[in-house]
């Protein structure tokens, strides 16, 4: 009775610790299901994250580029479309995946699908903005090249269209006691100083009316001049500086060669011996040079 006893107590205690075992097994591999569950849980979050990052940075850095030219835009509609696509595609995905391990997988290979449409589009970009840096720098090269071609011409018509004096020829003359005048070379019996020239043909200058002014520069370097005369002061082409000028005169330019002459004359001037510089200038224009030495 006694031996009978201790085998049902060996027994009752041998189904114990094995309930204990069961227990302890089942609630480790419950804890291991719940802990396998939540990681799985929190990798699906994760990839849906990064999807969904990935989706929002790849839309802002290709669009920062919108506006440069038309066939940017014109790329960028469409990879924006492509993108349209991708999210479409992941959100269906998302709702008819029921396998959280599937879904987790196939979120990752459209992540790294996005990531390369991301790089080929950029490409793309790069391509075209280097393109678009060569295009301006040729545009901003020829328009350099036209202006300074058009200045060049405006200069070119500009001197070609500046009239001419040549043949000029300078004398000096004394008044006689009847008036009439004679050739000299003597300063303190001169009483008159004639400049004569020929305006030059020129088909490229304007016809019509034109002011000749005549500067007589004496030894000293002074301009012989006198408002009381008709001398006044005349504004030098391309440049502020006013100049006085000793006589003028209002000729009609008709492109044809014109001959001209000016005349300075002071009954009462003692000229001093040296040599006088005859400046010609036709509106404003340096036109031709002389010179006469009195004696």
């Amino acid at each position: 009775m006694e031996q009978q006893k201790s085998n049902n107590s060996k027994i009752l205690l041998v189904l114990l610790i094995a309930s204990l075992g069961l227990n302890a097994y089942l609630f480790t591999s419950k804890s291991n299901l719940q802990e396998s569950s939540k990681n799985e849980k929190d990798s699906l979050i994760t990839a849906r994250i990064d999807v969904e990052k990935e989706l929002n940075e790849t839309y802002t850095e290709l669009n920062q580029y919108k506006g440069e030219n038309a066939r940017m835009d014109s790329l960028l509609a469409v990879a924006n479309v492509d993108i349209d696509k991708y999210k479409e595609r992941i959100n269906e995905l998302i709702r008819k995946e029921g396998n959280s391990a599937s879904l987790n997988k196939k979120l990752k290979a459209e992540l790294e699908e996005l990531k390369a449409l991301r790089d080929k589009y950029l490409e793309q970009i790069d391509a075209l903005m280097v393109e678009n840096e060569q295009l301006k720098k040729e545009k901003t090269d020829l328009t350099a090249k036209v202006d300074n071609l058009s200045q060049n011409l405006e200069k070119t018509v500009s001197t070609a269209s500046v009239l001419r004096a040549e043949y000029v020829k300078v004398k000096a003359f004394k008044k006689r006691n009847n008036s009439k005048y004679s050739e000299t070379v003597m300063a303190k019996r001169t009483n008159k100083i004639e400049t004569c020239f020929t305006v030059l043909e020129n088909k490229i200058t304007k016809a019509g009316s034109k002011t000749v002014y005549l500067r007589i520069i004496e030894p000293s370097g002074k301009v012989i001049g006198s408002r009381a005369e008709g001398s006044s002061t005349f504004r030098k082409t391309g440049s502020t500086e006013e100049l006085l000028y000793s006589v003028s005169k209002t000729i009609e330019y008709d492109n044809a060669n014109q001959d001209i002459c000016l005349n300075w004359e002071e009954e009462e001037r003692n000229f001093a011996a040296g040599k006088y510089i005859m400046e010609i200038y036709v509106d404003g224009n340096l036109s031709g040079v002389s010179e006469v030495t009195l004696r």
